[in-house]
């Protein structure tokens, strides 16, 4: 994959944050003008800065972007720790964008060559290593497990797509990048969401925010139907270190996109955990839903059917049981559906207490689908301990949404994961 490239409370946290930077800010060493170099601005809110002669900031500008912008930048300096791009195009243009996986230079931009190889710490923890492709897209990982503190050493230290990394030469990721946790910290980023097992069947339940979490948020995604960028998105996952929860359809299962989705899951089971959305996507509650659906009330044994046919196909291609997880299509449940589910070893329902609604076109007539950004901001506005994000992976603007919102739950201390991850 070649990475394709405010509102509520994240708003308020970002203006505090750049009236902060406004106040601290001071010149560390310039990194210097260049030739203009292609920028990526992802979806979302961005701040720019206008800087004094002695690098003080002397004013912000912060604008919300619908969706990606490509422009370019001409200097690049190194300001308290941080770096900054001028853009020369679009509402910033002539002021600095800090240098982020919101804001970046798209491939590798080195940042440290050692002439000795340097030691990178790690701590206890699962860590992932990634090579890329020739255009920096996602090649392989590769996973490991430390019980202990432990370090390796790296050649030198870069940022891919704005995201740090160090290129290592030595012990389990020799020739591998491990994401690191700051652009100037020799020290590896882990994963730190969890996907342990299923919680048992036990009695059936219904869930729209999970009880018992933490600073915990589930990211959940929906597959059937539109496909386009599905891939993309599992892998975006992958490099952002995102644990999620994926409800597949079977007949999205058998699509050659959905087989490679799922060989993703199976890949990354550090990652990802698999529910069941039935075979055809049907209305149990009411009938219809399309031509495999019945245009009245299903029977339980047709109930039956959908979830245990759907199972075998995603059991098959992810090499996960989905049960007792299930989301019904169009969120269309009643008690007589929960108890043919249930009688088939369904008894976990999940819901979700923000809806995204990413599966609508922004051209759709008469109500128009959210942009990227309105997808970002009203996870991030409505986000509380246990939320269930509902998202698809064919979505219209999930992709670009996903930096945006997990950089900024990750800031507002919410750590997007599997809804495992909470009810365990």
């Amino acid at each position: 994959m070649t990475h394709r490239r405010p509102g509520g409370r994240a708003c308020a946290f970002l203006v505090a944050l750049a009236m902060t930077m406004a106040l601290s800010v001071s010149v560390a060493g310039p990194v210097g003008a260049m030739t203009p170099r292609p920028v990526r601005l992802e979806a979302g809110p961005h701040t720019g800065y206008t800087f004094s002669s002695t690098w003080t900031v002397i004013g912000t500008k912060t604008v919300t972007l619908a969706g990606p912008l490509k422009t370019t930048a001409d200097d690049r300096r190194w300001i308290s720790g941080r770096t900054y791009l001028r853009v020369t195009g679009g509402p910033l243009a002539g002021r600095y964008v800090r240098e982020s996986a919101v804001a970046h230079i798209p491939g590798l931009i080195a940042t440290k060559t050692f002439v000795t190889p340097t030691r990178v710490a790690f701590g206890a923890g699962t860590y992932l290593g990634y090579r890329f492709d020739a255009a920096w897209g996602l090649a392989s990982t590769k996973r490991g497990v430390l019980v202990g503190p432990s370090g390796a050493l790296a050649a030198r230290r870069v940022l891919i797509d704005g995201r740090p990394y160090a290129e290592m030469v030595s012990g389990t990721w020799a020739g591998y990048w491990i994401p690191l946790v700051s652009p100037t910290v020799l020290t590896a980023s882990g994963i730190t969401c969890s996907v342990p097992a299923h919680v048992p069947a036990g009695a059936s339940q219904v869930f729209r925010v999970l009880p018992g979490a933490g600073r915990q948020v589930a990211l959940t995604f929906d597959m059937g139907g539109r496909m386009t960028p599905a891939v993309d998105i599992l892998e975006r996952l992958v490099i952002d270190r995102v644990c999620s929860t994926i409800f597949p359809t079977g007949t999205a299962s058998l699509d050659p996109t959905g087989q490679r989705v799922l060989a993703i899951i199976r890949a990354h089971p550090e990652l990802f955990e698999v529910g069941n959305h039935t075979m055809h996507h049907c209305n149990l509650r009411d009938g219809g839903g399309g031509a495999a659906c019945p245009t009245t009330p299903p029977t339980a044994a047709f109930i039956g059917r959908e979830l245990t046919g759907a199972a075998a196909i995603i059991r098959a291609a992810s090499g996960r049981n989905p049960a007792p997880y299930w989301r019904p299509p169009y969120g269309a449940y009643d008690s007589r559906v929960r108890t043919a589910a249930a009688a088939v070893g369904y008894t976990k329902t999940f819901m979700w207490d923000i809806d995204t609604i990413d599966w609508r076109p922004v051209n759709a007539l008469p109500t128009p689908g959210p942009t990227a950004a309105q997808i970002a901001d009203k996870v991030m506005s409505r986000a509380v301990v246990g939320s269930v994000v509902l998202m698809h992976l064919g979505g219209y603007n999930t992709f670009d949404a996903l930096p945006s919102m997990v950089l900024r739950l990750r800031a507002a201390g919410l750590m997007p994961t599997t809804v495992s991850d909470i009810l365990r």
